[in-house]
């Protein structure tokens, strides 16, 4: 009764621990997105700018050159910036499968380790009911936080 006890505690504090990471992540995820637009936003007014910059430099071009170089250079400009924004990608494909594969791997394992150990470990043995508690821990702690980072997003 005191070993169905100690795993059901176990279990409860792990589940509270998994919890309180998830809520960690959501905390730090929010700072972090908010970092990210103050970067996009000081980068999109750097790319402003540069924009006016070259924009007055066109206008000082002569008449002449102007004409050509608003036929010529707008369609060339937006080229350029076609095959410049189709160079910048999130990340590697293989980079991203091995970030996906990471979660699943890791909690396959936890719960393939969980279930050997319950099985080597003699019944009476002292030390088993330490393993056995603690990677109960580990694995509900990995199971609610990991799994819970992914719960659907809200709209908007």
């Amino acid at each position: 009764m005191e070993e169905l006890l100690g795993l059901g505690a176990s279990a409860l504090s792990g589940g509270l621990f998994g919890l309180l990471g998830n809520v960690a992540t959501k905390i730090f995820g929010f700072f972090e997105r908010k970092q990210e637009l103050a970067a996009r936003r000081e980068e999109w007014g750097h790319e402003l700018s540069l924009q006016r910059l070259q924009m007055e430099a066109r206008r000082a071009e002569t008449e002449q050159e102007l004409a050509i170089a608003q036929a010529q250079g707008s369609w060339s400009g937006l080229a350029a910036s076609a095959q410049a924004e189709a160079r910048v990608g999130r990340s590697y494909k293989w980079v991203d499968a091995v970030r996906a594969l990471v979660r699943p791997a890791l909690t396959v394992g936890l719960m393939g380790f969980l279930a050997t150990a319950a099985l080597v470990l003699e019944p009476g043995d002292i030390d088993r009911a330490f393993v056995v508690e603690s990677l109960v821990f580990a694995a509900v702690t990995a199971i609610v936080w990991w799994f819970g980072d992914r719960a659907p997003k809200r709209a908007g």
